[in-house]
């Protein structure tokens, strides 16, 4: 039988989780599936379920893992299990840390087992202290779009827990939402004259220009971009296509306009290589000066921070940072402009929901469809404002 707690060669999680840097240290570990086969093993050995034998750290390995698809593709992709377990460490953590304000006897309770004595009290304390507990950046609290990820999370967990008896109790039924209204979320528009003069402003620099013009005319995500290999480049009906890797292990291809495949080459250019179409090369098409695939983390951090310091008139007086995810907004924004219909924009961007599409350009739609729009031309209006 495999035992977390072993691969982590620790009798202490207490300890552990309280570390600096702890929890990415654990996700790095137990976002690996090699444990997962050898786990099913000892589940299954009696004829029947049972994880009476495991503990808390293990059953949150077993849940990020489980397997509901032959086709691995239709599986949690790893980027899905790393958030999964980091949000799920850094609850497990917060219960460790702040059991007196959660009412939580944690002297009393074995390592390990932590999970087995919540209660719906335990889970309302807990979600009344998190709501508003300086945890977000800049030491504010989490935004609500966080909260509602983290509860979407924890409510799943709780109810695998429940439904396969490692806790007696349905916490998930009592757990309040935290649902997001377009109020709640950052406004991330961008119109194509502000990215015009972004494009013009890094007009002299080969790298922000040519990942900033892929972004922005393709919709793609930054994990894409970054995944994005020269083989999967390919020349097909007279036009260049990206096949790029969604979220689910979802294919599909993005047009790369002829200008847009010249900010590539220049790119390129300065990286020292060249662009050949080549279905048997599989390095990266967007490299680091090293020549290594980025991290998409690093280059979506480094992109919005120079983006973010450019001296542009529209960047000063935004009240919400471009982010690499703005572009995305800005691709629907501008081809909803160019009169592209919401199911195309949908496909397009990777989306599984179409509501998701609509929230991208909901402020958008409330504007055009906004009842105000029938004055136009009244007599009322026309009786406002000075004569000569």
């Amino acid at each position: 039988m495999i035992n977390i707690d072993e691969v982590i060669k620790t009798n202490e999680i207490r300890h552990i989780i309280n570390k600096q840097n702890s929890v990415s240290s654990l996700t790095n570990i137990m976002v690996n599936n090699s444990f997962h086969k050898r786990m099913m093993d000892v589940i299954d050995q009696n004829g029947e379920t049972d994880f009476s034998s495991f503990n808390d750290l293990e059953m949150i390995y077993f849940y990020v893992h489980q397997q509901k698809d032959l086709n691995e593709k239709n599986n949690r992709a790893e980027n899905t299990k790393k958030e999964y377990i980091r949000d799920l460490l850094i609850f497990y953590k917060h219960l460790l840390e702040h059991g007196d304000i959660l009412e939580l006897q944690i002297g009393e309770i074995s390592e390990y087992r932590l999970l087995k004595k919540l209660n719906h009290r335990n889970i309302r304390k807990y979600q009344e202290w998190i709501k508003q507990a300086p945890l977000g950046k800049s030491g504010k609290p989490y935004s609500v779009a966080t909260l509602n990820r983290k509860t979407i999370i924890l409510k799943g967990f709780f109810t695998f827990l429940f439904e396969n008896k490692y806790i007696k109790v349905p916490l998930h039924q009592k757990m309040l939402s935290s649902n997001v209204r377009i109020n709640d979320r950052p406004n991330k528009e961008m119109s194509s004259t502000e990215v015009i003069q972004l494009l013009d402003y890094f007009r002299d620099h080969p790298i922000l220009y040519g990942l900033i013009s892929v972004l922005v005319t393709t919709g793609i995500r930054i994990q894409e971009l970054c995944t994005a290999r020269v083989c999967d480049l390919a020349y097909l009906d007279g036009e260049y296509w990206l096949t790029v890797m969604g979220k689910g292990g979802k294919e599909r291809e993005v047009l790369i306009h002829p200008n847009v495949l010249e900010a590539i080459k220049r790119f390129r250019e300065r990286r020292r290589l060249d662009l050949k179409l080549d279905p048997s090369n599989t390095s990266p098409l967007f490299t680091t000066a090293k020549g290594k695939a980025y991290n998409f983390k690093y280059l979506s951090n480094y992109i919005a921070q120079k983006i973010n310091e450019a001296d542009l008139d529209f960047i000063k007086i935004r009240k919400t940072r471009i982010t690499c995810h703005t572009f995305r907004h800005a691709y629907a924004l501008i081809s909803a402009d160019q009169g592209a219909d919401l199911l195309n924009i949908k496909e397009s961007l990777g989306h599984s929901d179409i509501k998701t599409t609509m929230i991208y350009l909901q402020r958008k739609f409330a504007r055009k469809n906004n009842a105000a729009h029938t004055w136009k031309g009244s007599d009322l209006l026309k009786k406002i404002g000075y004569s000569n």
